[in-house]
């Protein structure tokens, strides 16, 4: 199976960003989330253990009381029931992939 991004369904969300569906199967979800510079994804939780991986541009993350800036090539685990947000903290697009495991 392949998947265009370009091609991918875009799901709805609640932030109001532009989020692809890659891959949805019963154990395993991934997304590519686009951001803007100042977008973001509102402080949030999930229901299973998660993670993003940055593929382009910087981002701030915050888990639980943690707050990191991130950059290209970064994986930052987000565990279940913890409340976390990205935000696009530089001047070009973010692109990062949620995977959600379960």
């Amino acid at each position: 199976m392949v998947v265009k991004a370009e091609e991918a369904e875009r799901v709805e969300n609640p932030h109001g960003v532009d989020v692809r569906a890659l891959l949805r199967r019963k154990n395993v979800k991934v997304m590519l989330v686009t951001l803007n510079p100042k977008e973001e994804l509102k402080r949030h939780t999930t229901q299973v253990d998660a993670f993003i991986y940055i593929l382009k541009g910087n981002a701030l993350v915050e888990v639980g009381e943690e707050k990191e800036n991130v950059k290209k090539d970064t994986l930052v685990f987000l565990p279940k029931d913890v409340p976390h947000a990205v935000k696009n903290v530089g001047g070009l697009s973010l692109k990062f992939l949620v995977i959600k495991l379960g």
